[in-house]
């Protein structure tokens, strides 16, 4: 990937939810799913908000205190990780609507303390992979978010009084 390319994330078949700073990813082909968190969780949402290499490379520059080198390889590693996953694609050279509110800075930047830079993890599970696949409720659309019931496929719907819903 070049220096100026940019990532999507793999969706339909990549879902992913962050709670509490962590990012959680699915792949709904193969039933993996992993934990992101730190500075892999932000990598992950500049990913998601559109922004390319540099673009991510320069939030990390300005957000985090460590050699530009290490930083860059470790991030490009990081990188190479989701795409050897199929978590993420190539997503071409060009600028997608809406990137500078990605740019905007809050003018506290400058002033607030550096945190350490730590190479971000791709932490990968596989326990539940069975399982996971089996779901027939994990295929999803673009407009129902975390894995929702596609009523449109005929499966039944859920339980109104399963201890397992959330709303």
């Amino acid at each position: 990937m070049s220096k100026n390319g940019r990532m999507r994330i793999n969706m339909p078949k990549v879902v992913h939810e962050t709670i509490d700073g962590e990012t959680v990813v699915l792949n709904l082909d193969n039933g993996n799913y992993y934990s992101l968190i730190g500075i892999g969780a932000d990598i992950w949402g500049y990913i998601e908000k559109g922004a390319g290499v540099n673009d991510i490379m320069e939030r990390l520059y300005r957000d985090y205190e460590g050699g530009r080198e290490e930083m860059e390889r470790e991030v490009n590693t990081f990188l190479s990780e989701l795409m050897k996953e199929n978590l993420t694609a190539p997503d071409g050279d060009h600028s997608p609507d809406g990137i500078n509110s990605f740019d905007a800075q809050d003018d506290n930047d400058d002033k607030r303390q550096k945190a350490s830079f730590s190479p971000p993890e791709l932490n990968k599970y596989s326990d539940m992979q069975d399982l996971l696949l089996l779901d027939p409720i994990h295929e999803v659309d673009d407009q129902s978010g975390w894995p929702n019931v596609n009523e449109n496929k005929g499966w039944p719907t859920r339980d109104p009084d399963s201890p397992f819903e959330h709303e």
